[in-house]
């Protein structure tokens, strides 16, 4: 008989003596996975780009890393260990599944794929990292990704408690419309009484406050004409006629919108106000424009201009209200209208479709113009925000841009030539349509799902810079040269409008070259841009009328601080051009304006999110200067650019005990590899959008997501 083979070693001792030590005891397979690790090949040699990174190195050539990010793998540095060893030839380069080497993420792997290639990690790199992966409704995640942060902001959301920050609330944001789920919902009158319409002298007070202050580049309407619709509707009030019987339901729907937006930005230019106030006030501004909403549902007969301006005047409430995703159905319905009417395409004497029977007077043919590339550049600024494709594309439209002409100088007949010609207000439209187009361009071509090289994208990021900065030397003075403090209100805002889009768009241009090799004038005009444009938003901030004119303000606030923490996560093993003393000015900015934004989190707005989301970027951002601050810069000694450890100095008045985030040890583990090293120019679209995701329901998560530090 056969000898009876010994009785295999029980884990138990093991595990318990690994929970015993205060450590997360293992799945069942934990001794499978380190026998794996055993069996893995031992790397005694990187290649000088992840050994400049410090970084794990497959020992590959190309390695994964390389590979995935496009750059050339070498092993040309010294090697001081003896014979040095021949990297082996790569054998996953060619597999079908790793998707995301090339840049493409037109099927998002990076997010519903699940395993170590699925996500440019190497199999030796997955052991060394190993985390379970999560699910989310579906979808999978790799918390090992460089969008991990974005993982835990959104569970710390999930889990927030605090009424005037809870999005837990499956009877509020989820319970709703399709079109309108995750957003806040509106205040809605159910009655039949209209005591919410403002009398007639509050209603010609609000309009003059809309066109006076509150329209700064989105210049669809002609103010008389619409003057001229508000006594209508107010002598209909008069004699108790139906609220639509004059105008119709399109433009009374422009009427209720115009008051909505005046009603809200009347208050908030006055100061900051409690959440109570602001509730109410959005109460009423809701009233008007649901009331608005409801003509617009009901409209009969084929579609005017009208049609489009009461959609895209409606968008613009939504947005400055952050009902982003009601926003966007509702400008999917203003694009059709605007395209069933042909607006894309020009007019001229032998080219008049599709109003071959009547011809246009002067005013409506220029309106029909202002009306669309008002909404070219909504859609331009929705497609960034939401990560979403723009539906205008330029090879369709051939309309042309309005003309120079002020509301009051024109005539039906045409314009009128005035004595003295004072500067227009409809530049700001057609030099905000013109550095939209260029933003469109930049996402289409720099951002480009295509298999494209790094090489290709930066070749389009210089022809877009250099188109930019052509853009800005063409500014007319009263937009560009002439100081903005110096101006009349309404030339103020548009000048800083402008401003800030060109700021922004040079951060949108550079910003993927932060995490590549190359591109360093890329990087320094990034940070550049990002500097001014903190800047900017640090001024508007003691200045109401400034900080709430823009609906996308915040989400550029939210670009600037992104870059500035990714940057300093980055910058630990990559040089500057730029001084450490501008470096702390920038960082000092970006504690002010992440305070801006944080004040601006009111309600149940996508400001909550954006502050979440950059609070975890940030504490990436600390940890990694905290370990520069115990590590020498790789090309320096001592510390990088000769900075001291006086961290209040710059920003990070909390850094002065390392101990807060444990040991230099502790911090090298968590940091190495770096978080951003899995970082595709794709999840830069990903990271604008993450506050805009339908959030998932907390019930469906699973218990292994990453904990919230």
């Amino acid at each position: 008989m056969a000898p009876v083979p010994p009785p295999q070693s029980s884990p138990t001792v093991s595990q318990s003596s690994r929970s015993l030590s205060g450590k997360r005891p293992l799945s069942t397979n934990a001794d499978a996975d380190e026998e794996n690790r055993r069996k893995d090949p031992k790397i005694s040699r990187a290649c000088d780009t992840c050994k400049r990174k410090k970084i794990r190195c497959d020992g590959i050539i190309p390695c994964s890393n390389c590979a995935k990010r496009k750059l050339n793998c070498a092993y040309d540095t010294k090697y001081g260990r003896g014979r040095p060893p021949t990297p082996p030839p790569s054998t996953v380069l060619n597999e079908p599944q790793d998707r995301t080497r090339s840049g493409d993420s037109n099927d998002h792997s990076i997010w519903h794929q699940p395993g170590p290639v699925a996500h440019g990690i190497s199999t030796s790199q997955a052991h060394s990292r190993a985390s379970p992966e999560i699910e989310i409704e579906g979808q999978y995640f790799d918390p090992t990704s460089g969008l991990n942060f974005l993982h835990r902001a959104w569970k710390k959301l999930l889990t927030q408690k605090d009424e005037s920050t809870s999005y837990d609330s499956s009877d509020t944001e989820r319970n709703q419309l399709l079109t309108s789920a995750g957003d806040r919902p509106f205040h809605v009158d159910n009655s039949t009484s209209d005591a919410f319409i403002p009398d007639a002298s509050t209603a010609r007070k609000l309009q003059e406050f809309y066109f006076e202050t509150c329209v700064v580049t989105y210049r669809m309407f002609h103010r008389q004409t619409v003057e001229g619709w508000m006594e209508l509707f107010l002598k209909d009030r008069q004699l108790q006629r139906p609220m639509a019987q004059s105008l119709g339901n399109s433009r009374t729907a422009i009427l209720l919108t115009i008051m909505a937006i005046a009603t809200l930005r009347l208050e908030k230019v006055h100061g900051e106000m409690s959440t109570e106030d602001e509730s109410l006030v959005l109460q009423r501004s809701d009233h008007l424009f649901c009331a608005g909403m409801r003509l617009t549902e009901m409209e009969m007969g084929f579609p005017r201009l009208e049609s489009a301006q009461a959609r895209l005047i409606q968008v613009l409430y939504l947005l400055q209200t952050a009902r982003m995703n009601k926003g966007w159905y509702t400008f999917g319905n203003a694009f059709h209208i605007t395209l069933s009417l042909g607006m894309h395409r020009r007019r001229d004497q032998k080219r008049d479709f599709p109003f071959t029977s009547k011809r246009q007077n002067y005013i409506t043919s220029e309106c029909y113009k202002r009306t669309f590339w008002a909404a070219y550049i909504i859609d331009k600024y929705l497609s960034i925000v939401f990560g979403r494709p723009r539906l205008y594309q330029d090879d369709d439209i051939d309309q042309n841009f309005p003309d120079n002409v002020n509301d009051e100088d024109m005539t039906p007949q045409g314009p009128s030539t005035p004595d003295e010609p004072a500067d227009c207000y409809i530049d700001a439209l057609i030099f905000h349509a013109k550095i939209a187009r260029i933003i469109g361009k930049v996402s289409q071509e720099v951002y480009s799902v295509s298999d494209l090289s790094n090489q290709d994208r930066l070749a389009a990021a210089h022809r877009s810079s250099r188109e930019l900065h052509e853009w800005h030397a063409s500014l007319p003075p009263h937009l560009g040269t002439v100081k903005p403090s110096t101006l009349i209100p309404s030339f103020r805002r548009q000048a800083i409008a402008l401003q800030l889009a060109y700021s922004h768009a040079l951060i949108h241009t550079n910003r993927p070259f932060l995490l590549t090799e190359g591109g360093s004038e890329n990087v320094t005009e990034c940070i550049s841009a990002t500097k001014a444009s903190l800047e900017l938003v640090n001024r508007m901030a003691g200045d109401n009328t400034l900080l709430h004119s823009f609906w996308w303000t915040h989400y550029v606030i939210f670009c600037a601080l992104a870059v500035v923490y990714v940057w300093e996560i980055q910058r630990t093993t990559r040089p500057t051009e730029i001084d450490t003393q501008s470096l702390g000015k920038i960082f000092d900015l970006a504690e002010k304006c992440h305070g801006h934004i944080k004040r601006a989190s009111t309600g149940l707005s996508q400001n909550q999110r954006y502050s979440i989301i950059l609070d975890e970027l940030r504490s990436e951002a600390q940890r990694c200067r905290i370990l520069r601050g115990n590590t020498p810069h790789p090309q320096q000694s001592g510390r990088p650019g000769g900075e001291t450890n006086a961290n209040t100095e710059i920003g990070f008045p909390f850094l002065q005990d390392p101990d807060m985030f444990g040991s230099t040890v502790g911090v090298q583990e968590e940091l190495m590899p770096n978080m951003l090293d899995s970082f595709l120019f794709s999840d830069w679209q990903t990271l604008d959008s993450s506050a805009i995701f339908p959030f998932p329901d907390p019930n469906s998560v699973s218990p292994t997501f990453p904990a919230v530090p």
